[in-house]
């Protein structure tokens, strides 16, 4: 990456018109005020709830959200920090799971339960470092594309210029969280599914961004069925897809995508995309907004254009070269390189 700006090649996303009127002026801007991720499991468990309650209301009502309403569903953390809740035998969140029940639908019971394994949101410190680097490397405003958008933080923290200047495209797989995604940003296109469902163009977005579930499972998707991806590795194959040449793809995903012995996806991406840098966070990166230590890298790719070489083969290390020592650690209060 460096200091030199002569080693980053900008990306050429779609021209912006000067008077072109700002995209997305009703998105909700996450602010220190809001105080993510502070509390512990029954505090977060109590503003999930109060988070429901107030999207009941909206839905009933049939209106959008104010801005003291949308500072209350910001506050939705989904299951991930606290599990415990969906457990039977657990006699300390008997209470809790009983307020759950009597609020929630069996069918949004069981899509909740089902999530909390990946339903773990990220930091602001670390989006924001993640857009300082993509607008280093010449990323300003286009199509964005989050496939696992949980609430919308990626655009929630997205600088205001750069989210004036976008169009932006969320998939979530669980519904009742999409719901709260489009209750605070409207203007988005939210869409309740699978990301291995969504109709999507290939190669139309400027930048996919997100941090995409991690698990030793795999989906069903018939483009990538043969490669018996995980999760986390499916999420970079598809997403690369949708992806247009010269487009940035920055991924928060397991340390399993690369360090493991299994190349598979390692290899094929070094046929289709640059690597502009790899970052390791720090195992308590995640623990304040999720209640989780789990050790994550920042991935970040530029998509090649047809007819472009790979880094390999122009004397520079690829994808597949790539070791834990090359890359770099980051604690949540550092910045990526950037502007500060």
């Amino acid at each position: 990456m460096g200091d030199d700006s002569r080693e980053i090649h900008p990306a050429s996303a779609r021209r912006i018109r000067r008077n072109e009127p700002p995209r997305n002026p009703n998105s909700y801007r996450i602010t220190d005020a809001d105080r993510l991720g502070e509390g512990g499991p029954k505090q977060k468990f109590q503003q999930n709830l109060e988070t429901i309650r107030t999207l009941r209301a909206l839905e009933s009502e049939g209106r959008p959200a104010t801005a003291e309403e949308k500072a209350v569903l910001i506050k939705y953390v989904g299951w991930g920090a606290m599990p415990q809740v969906f457990d039977d035998y657990n006699r300390e969140w008997a209470r809790e799971r009983k307020q759950l029940q009597e609020l929630l639908t069996e069918d949004e019971i069981k899509s909740a339960r089902s999530t909390t394994l990946n339903a773990h949101y990220t930091s602001p410190a670390i989006i924001g470092a993640i857009y300082r680097a993509a607008e280093r490397f010449g990323f300003r405003g286009g199509r964005m594309l989050e496939p696992a958008c949980g609430i919308g933080h990626f655009i929630g923290l997205m600088p205001q210029e750069m989210l004036h200047r976008s169009t932006v495209t969320g998939i979530e797989i669980d519904p009742l969280t999409a719901r709260i995604a489009k209750a605070l940003y409207p203007d988005c296109d939210i869409r309740a599914q699978p990301f291995e469902q969504s109709k999507l163009a290939d190669g139309f977005y400027d930048l996919a961004v997100s941090n995409v579930p991690f698990g030793d499972y795999t989906v069903h998707d018939r483009r990538w069925n043969s490669y018996k991806l995980p999760i986390h590795d499916y999420f970079f194959a598809a997403a690369l897809e949708k992806v247009r040449p010269g487009g940035l793809m920055m991924f928060i995903t397991s340390r399993g995508t690369m360090d493991k012995l299994d190349s598979t996806l390692r290899e094929l991406l070094s046929t289709r995309a640059e690597l502009l840098g790899a970052v390791r966070l720090p195992n308590d990166a995640f623990k304040r907004n999720a209640g989780t230590e789990v050790t994550t890298d920042i991935v970040m790719l530029r998509k090649l254009r047809t007819g472009k070489r790979p880094l390999a083969h122009r004397g520079r290390k690829s994808l597949i070269t790539t070791t834990t020592s090359a890359r770099t650690s980051l604690s949540t209060n550092t910045s990526l390189p950037g502007r500060k």
